[in-house]
C-alpha cells in the first residue's frame, strides 16, 4: 500500500493581540510558511506454516508533518510531559518526521490454546521532541514546571513487542495473559537544552512494561452468553526517563479488576465491573 499527502501551514494576520512581526521575533523565525509532502509505503506478508500457525511480517516508511501547536505555539501551558505543567513554544522551521519500521509476528490457534508473539523496531529521522528552555517555574516552587521548545532530533528509535495467550482448561474456565513493552531512545540528543542529560537519553512519555493475567469463567459452550473475569494488572517500575526534561522514575504496582457480561438477547449485551477493587493507591508513570 502507499499514500501521498500535501500539507501547507502558515499564520495570516495577528493572533492573541500580537502582530506578525512580534510572532516572528518570539519564535525566532524568518517565515511562518511551510510546505510538507509526507508519503507512506508499506509491504506486509503472511505465511500459513500449517493449519495452526501463521507467521506475519511487514516493513514500511511513513512521514508525519508537525502539528500547528508544534510549529506556532507561544507559551501555552499544556500537559504534554509527565509533570503536567509545561509551557511550550513552537518552532516554525521544524522538519517532518520520517519513520522506517520492521515488524514480525507469530500466531497460533489450536482448539483449546490461542496466542501470539510480535515485535517491531523503528528508526525515526527528525523525530519531534522537546528541549528544556526555562526552568524558572520549577525554581519558583512548581514541582516539575518547565518551559520547553519543540525541536527535531536527528534520530530516535522505538522498539517493543507483546505476547499474549489463553488456554481453555475445560469447558468453563479459561486463564489468559498479555505482556507488552516499548522502549524509546533519542540517539542524537548531545547537549541539547539547559538541563544535562545522557547522549542516548530515553524518550519522554514512554509507558513501562505492563502485563495482565487472569481467569475467565464462562458458559460451557462455544459462544458463551455470560462470563465473569478476574484479572490482575501488573505494571513494572519505569527507570528509563528523560532526565533533561525533569521526567521522574515511577514505582511499579499491581491492581485487581472484576468484570462480567451477560448477553441477555441477541441485540442486548449488559456489562459491569469494578476496577482496582482492593482500593490500591498508585499512580501511572504518565
Amino acid at each position: 500500500g502507499s499514500r501521498v499527502d500535501w500539507v501547507e501551514t502558515n499564520i495570516e494576520g495577528t493572533t492573541d493581540g500580537r502582530t506578525r512581526g512580534e510572532m516572528l521575533t518570539i519564535l525566532d523565525a524568518q517565515s511562518f510558511d511551510q510546505d510538507f509532502n509526507p508519503w507512506m509505503a508499506y509491504l506486509t506478508a503472511e505465511w500459513q506454516v500449517d493449519c495452526n500457525w501463521i507467521f506475519s511480517t511487514g516493513a514500511g516508511s511513513a512521514g508525519r508533518p508537525p502539528t500547528l501547536t508544534e510549529l506556532y505555539a507561544v507559551d501555552p501551558f499544556l500537559a504534554i510531559l509527565q509533570q503536567g505543567f509545561t509551557q511550550v513554544r513552537g518552532k516554525p522551521d521544524l522538519h517532518a518526521e520520517r519513520l522506517w519500521q520492521f515488524d514480525a509476528g507469530l500466531r497460533w490457534d489450536y482448539s483449546n490454546f490461542r496466542g501470539g508473539i510480535a515485535g517491531f523496531y523503528a528508526w525515526i529521522h527528525d523525530y519531534i521532541t522537546y528541549e528544556a528552555r526555562d526552568d524558572t517555574l520549577n525554581n519558583a516552587g512548581i514541582d516539575g514546571g518547565l518551559g520547553v521548545n519543540f525541536v527535531n532530533t536527528d534520530l530516535a528509535t522505538l522498539a517493543g513487542g507483546e505476547i499474549y495467550g489463553e488456554l481453555d482448561c475445560n469447558e468453563w474456565l479459561t486463564p489468559f495473559g498479555r505482556l507488552s513493552y516499548v522502549e524509546g531512545r533519542d540517539r542524537a540528543r548531545d547537549e541539547r537544552g539547559i538541563i544535562p542529560g545522557s547522549e542516548h537519553e530515553p524518550l519522554p512519555g514512554i509507558a513501562p512494561l505492563e502485563s495482565r493475567v487472569g481467569l475467565r469463567i464462562h458458559q460451557p459452550c462455544k459462544e458463551s452468553r455470560w462470563a465473569v473475569e478476574f484479572a490482575a494488572r501488573l505494571v513494572d517500575d519505569q527507570s528509563r526517563v528523560a532526565t533533561s526534561l525533569l521526567e521522574k522514575e515511577s514505582p511499579g504496582f499491581t491492581t485487581y479488576d472484576l468484570r462480567a457480561y451477560w448477553k441477555a438477547t441477541d441485540n442486548l449485551l449488559l456489562m459491569a465491573g469494578v476496577e482496582n477493587f482492593t482500593d490500591k493507591y498508585y499512580h501511572e508513570h504518565l
